[in-house]
């Protein structure tokens, strides 16, 4: 069997959600290792379109639309419904 990783990362990393100064709500990783990803949600106040944002340690953005990130987190729900994995 193969060993678990047991590098402790991202021991003080939170996840928060928040109002922007444009009145948007926000749901961000924070407090993340250097090295790590870093994810945000928004949605936009006033036309209700939501967009997930991932940020690589690299500097490369990739951005999806709600539509899209639903799907995303959808297949990720399924996937650790049928494994022995937790939460």
């Amino acid at each position: 069997m193969a060993s678990k990783n047991t590098v402790s990362q991202n021991k003080n990393a939170s996840i928060r959600t928040r109002s922007t100064a444009r009145g948007n709500l926000r749901t961000e990783t924070f407090r993340r290792d250097d090295d790590s990803i870093n994810v945000a949600v928004s949605t936009n106040k006033e036309t209700d379109a939501t967009f997930l944002s991932i940020h690589t340690p690299e500097g490369s953005t990739y951005r999806f639309d709600g539509r899209t990130a639903r799907t995303l987190y959808r297949a990720l729900q399924k996937h650790y419904q049928n494994t022995d994995k937790t939460w």
